[in-house]
C-alpha cells in the first residue's frame, strides 16, 4: 500500500470504505477498498473469480494487500456512481437509456457465465457507472462458480475473527446477510432454499430492466 496515494472516500459499506486512489509516480487512478479482515472470505472469493477476468462491463482487479489490521483490494475506478443511486435520484429512466443499460448488463452477465460464474446477487447497488454511462458489474462477495457450494468455499478461508464470535463468522452468516439484503431481486427458487444458477441471475436482470424503466 506504500505504492498508492489515497484521496477522498466515494462510497461506504458495511466494514468497508472505499478511496479514490493513484499508483505513485502514475497518473492511474484506481478504487481502493479498505476492509475489516473478517470479511476475508468475501474478499477472497471476489479476488479469485475475477482476477483474471477483462471485460468493458467488469470492473477490472488489478491486486490486492494485506496489512495489520485491514485488506485492502486494488480495482479500476468509476467515477459515475452506481445504478442505485441514478434510479433513485432520476425514479424512472427513459425507454432509450434502458435499452442502453440492458445491453451492457446482458453482455457483462453473458460473458460471466460463459465463464461459468453465477453472480447470484445481483442488485443495483452491485452495478458502477463508467465514463460516458458504461455499466460495470462489481463486488463478486457473494458470487459462485456455476455448482459450487459456497458455504463449503468460505470455510476453507481462515478466519480473522475471535474464538467468542465464532456463531458470527460463519460462512452461513455471510450469505443470510447478504440474501436478506437482496430479496427484491431474488428468483423464487432461491428464495425457498434452491441453489442459485444462471436463470435465477435473469430473473435478477429482469427486476433490474422492470425498476428502471418504472
Amino acid at each position: 500500500m506504500e505504492n498508492f496515494i489515497l484521496y477522498e472516500e466515494v462510497g461506504r459499506g458495511s466494514k468497508t470504505v472505499v478511496y479514490k486512489g493513484r499508483r505513485k509516480g502514475t497518473i492511474n487512478f484506481v478504487a481502493i477498498l479498505c476492509t475489516d479482515k473478517c470479511k476475508r472470505a468475501e474478499i477472497t472469493n471476489w479476488v479469485r473469480l475475477t482476477h483474471e477476468i477483462r471485460h468493458k462491463n467488469i470492473v477490472t482487479f488489478h491486486e490486492w494487500y494485506e496489512t495489520s489490521n485491514h485488506l485492502w483490494l486494488v480495482v479500476e475506478l468509476c467515477t459515475g456512481g452506481s445504478l442505485e443511486s441514478v434510479i433513485a435520484q432520476d425514479e424512472h429512466l427513459p425507454e432509450d437509456v434502458v435499452r442502453e443499460f440492458g445491453v451492457d448488463l446482458v453482455n457483462g452477465l453473458y460473458y460471466i457465465h460463459k465463464l461459468g460464474i453465477i453472480f447470484c446477487e445481483l442488485t443495483p447497488g452491485k452495478i458502477l457507472l463508467e465514463g460516458p454511462g458504461t455499466l460495470k458489474f462489481s463486488n463478486f462477495c457473494l458470487a459462485k462458480v456455476d455448482g459450487e457450494n459456497l458455504e463449503e468455499f468460505f470455510a476453507l478461508v481462515p478466519s480473522e475473527e475471535s474464538e467468542g464470535d465464532v456463531s458470527e463468522s460463519t460462512p452461513q452468516r455471510h450469505l443470510k446477510n447478504g440474501f436478506r439484503g437482496s430479496l427484491l431481486y431474488t428468483a423464487p427458487e432461491a428464495i425457498r432454499g434452491g441453489d442459485f444458477s444462471k436463470a435465477s441471475d435473469l430473473w435478477s436482470l429482469g427486476c433490474l430492466l422492470y425498476e428502471m424503466f418504472t
